[in-house]
């Protein structure tokens, strides 16, 4: 017979997902919710976050709702503060919140990579600098950020989405370097294609909803595994970093 607790190690934790409205991050959330995490829904849009707690609380976990701009780090502060006050205590927090824009660099405009840089890079520092004070006085937690397979290569046409992808993977190696010996897990995840609305908001038409190209592509909920599955290991063990690709993918 298997054991309950160990059958979800995770109950009774908190998190924060950032960019949990839709896509990966609604994904992770309700996720981690089915594993008995306590959620903080952070996203921009404030109609989308209350109906992701309705679905989680529909399935019998716990979430909160909370507007948030990633680019702001005082906000996220008392995002995080907040969370702590209403849901008891932090435990895990995963940096998802991102945005895309490609064209050829000859092309491009200046004031897209400054955004790109803004929400992609920033949003995870910012994240992750505002959860280290409490985790570190608790002595546990994990910080965890969704970037991409963008953060390991170069694709033409894509310079300023792998450059803030690229600043999320060198940051996120740093802080684990930092947090050697402190019980404080870092782990970056790197997906290749993904099925979610990140490409209807594209500027460009590569893969639009009802495509071929989007039935190709992993779902939201195959990422939302891979992070499932680094949190459940014991917190003695932490996953650097992990690269996934649907199967007809490899570069």
């Amino acid at each position: 017979m298997i054991n309950s607790e160990n059958a979800r190690p995770l109950a009774g934790q908190v998190a924060i997902v950032t960019g949990a409205t839709r896509g990966i991050g609604r994904a992770i959330a309700l996720r981690l919710a089915a594993e008995g995490v306590a959620i903080c829904i952070a996203g921009r849009n404030a109609e989308r976050g209350t109906a992701v707690v309705a679905e989680v609380e529909k399935a019998g976990g716990r979430a909160i709702a909370t507007v948030l701009d990633v680019v702001d780090y005082e906000a996220t502060q008392r995002v995080v503060g907040e969370t702590r006050q209403r849901l008891g205590r932090l435990d895990i927090a995963i940096a998802n919140a991102g945005i895309g824009t490609i064209g050829p660099v000859a092309e491009s405009d200046p004031g897209d990579w400054r955004a790109m840089m803004d929400v992609n890079f920033f949003g995870t520092a910012h994240l992750a600098r505002a959860v280290l004070p409490a985790m570190l006085a608790e002595g546990r937690g994990t910080i965890m950020a969704i970037a991409s397979s963008a953060a390991t290569t170069g694709y033409p046409e894509w310079a300023g989405y792998c450059a803030s992808k690229w600043a999320v993977a060198g940051f996120m190696d740093c802080l684990g370097r930092e947090m050697v010996g402190r019980n404080i897990r870092i782990s970056t995840v790197n997906p290749g294609s993904v099925d979610t609305p990140f490409w209807d908001d594209l500027n460009q038409d590569l893969a639009r909803s009802g495509t071929a190209a989007r039935t190709s592509m992993m779902s939201a909920e195959d990422v939302a595994e891979i992070v499932a599955l680094h949190l459940r290991l014991p917190q003695t063990v932490v996953v650097k970093h992990a690269l996934a690709f649907p199967t007809n993918e490899w570069h």
